[in-house]
């Protein structure tokens, strides 16, 4: 009798821990917590993410890189610093973050703009092209990036709602880069294109190039530049590691490509070549004798280019725009693209030609609120209708107000939400005012 008395008692105390850890669990208010106070700590394991967006070693950081374990990133809140930076507070080059961009663009230092103000990177200077304020351009590239860390910010970058997402690889070091990550990086093994090959296969490069590896070079009008052909070729010499490469590289768009559908995102592709391919054309028409570290680049990194061109070129629903025709027109001016040293990424001209370039594929592919009545699709049966006017949003609360201001309401056109969301609410048309909210 006594011992069900203790198991009666054993029971109930059980029975009654575990209501509570319910009500505990998913109900807090009901015992005096507040619910949302479950939201401090969502996991044991991985940290808070004001934690990794605030964290106090970046800022005191000397390094312009962070080394993360999967994304090399850079320094958040990087001042003005003349031709690097600034920063925003997630590490990329812009001066602010927006709520949602037109166009994120993704790419290595060559997109970040080494060497060019910010307003004279390419992103920028594309963005100026459009001729429109209405474009919202976000720049997410990062130095010594590849096609793995393009593959991995991709998912952020939708997190923008963007119309378009433009993807610039590089062929100056994208492949080595690629395979280093592949090859030694477990989160990056699924771009591994040759099982056989481990991470001791990677070439080995001396960066910056040896001055005894340079190639200085003065054209007939004046200007002149120092080739490094040697170290460049290192990315594109046929061997197994570098196709290894570009064949991780070719396998990335076609992830950020299936991506890029299901989201309903345009995509874009280019491919940035080296300062050597972009002089080739130049070179050749001036009839200079080239070494040949420099032919043998040339004629290897022009094959890896129109491969992986005709492999991006394959990917459903995308677009591939070239800009090394352009840049090798351009060079044939007298007015330098590149700077007179060993550095290898354009000076402002050239990142204005590629800005330019991509300006005028991707111009005819965006969508720009008109000015006026426009209508979004809220569920099947509602609309929303919206007045457009000097970049704000005014939300019209009854077709009769809109009609007495002055508006047909036949044919108004539909538009995306994306692009709502990205201008202000001015208020409500909730008043005859034909001067505020008539038709002009």
């Amino acid at each position: 009798m006594k011992k069900d008395w203790w198991l009666a008692i054993g029971v109930t105390v059980l029975t009654v821990v575990l209501a509570l850890g319910l009500i505990r669990l998913f109900a807090p208010q009901l015992l005096g917590g507040a619910r949302d106070l479950q939201l401090v700590q969502v996991s044991k394991a991985v940290p808070p993410f004001f934690e990794n967006v605030f964290r106090a070693e970046d800022y005191a950081s000397r390094e312009f890189i962070l080394q993360d374990p999967y994304v090399r990133r850079a320094k958040p809140l990087f001042p003005d610093q003349f031709v690097m930076g600034p920063h925003d507070i997630l590490g990329f080059r812009n001066r602010a973050i927006p709520h949602l961009a037109d166009i994120v663009t993704l790419g290595d230092s060559q997109t970040y703009g080494n060497n060019a103000l910010l307003a004279g990177n390419w992103p920028n200077r594309m963005q100026a092209a459009l001729g429109s304020g209405q474009i919202t351009v976000y720049n997410m590239a990062v130095g010594a990036w590849g096609a793995a860390e393009y593959w991995a910010m991709f998912d952020k970058a939708l997190l923008f709602q963007p119309q378009m997402i433009i993807v610039a690889f590089y062929t100056g070091n994208d492949a080595l880069g690629t395979f280093q990550q592949a090859y030694g990086n477990e989160r990056y093994g699924f771009l591994k294109a040759d099982r056989t090959l481990t991470s001791a296969d990677l070439p080995k490069v001396v960066f910056p190039a040896p001055e005894s590896e340079w190639w200085r070079v003065s054209f007939k009008d004046g200007v002149s530049t120092i080739f490094t052909p040697k170290l460049r070729h290192a990315s594109n010499q046929p061997v197994p590691a570098v196709k290894a490469g570009y064949a991780g590289m070719a396998e990335a768009g076609r992830l950020m490509g299936k991506m890029a559908q299901d989201h309903q995102v345009k995509l874009v592709f280019t491919i940035i070549p080296t300062k050597e391919l972009v002089y080739a054309k130049k070179i050749a028409l001036e009839g200079i004798d080239p070494p040949a570290d420099y032919l043998a680049l040339i004629t290897d990194e022009r094959a890896y280019v129109e491969a992986l061109a005709a492999e991006l070129r394959q990917v459903p629903e995308a677009i591939f725009v070239d800009v090394v025709a352009p840049l090798q027109e351009a060079a044939q001016q007298a007015s330098p693209l590149y700077p007179a040293d060993a550095d290898g990424h354009p000076v402002e001209a050239g990142y204005a030609v590629i800005g330019g370039t991509l300006a005028t594929t991707v111009r005819p592919l965006l969508s720009v609120l008109p000015e006026g009545l426009v209508a979004l699709h809220q569920n099947e049966k509602n609309y929303l209708v919206f007045l457009i006017r000097d970049d704000h949003a005014w939300l019209v609360p009854a077709p009769d107000i809109a009609e007495r201001n002055g508006w047909s309401l036949e044919n108004i056109p539909l538009t995306e939400e994306r692009l709502i969301r990205r201008l202000p609410l001015a208020g409500y048309m909730d008043r005859v005012d034909a001067a505020q909210f008539g038709p002009r």
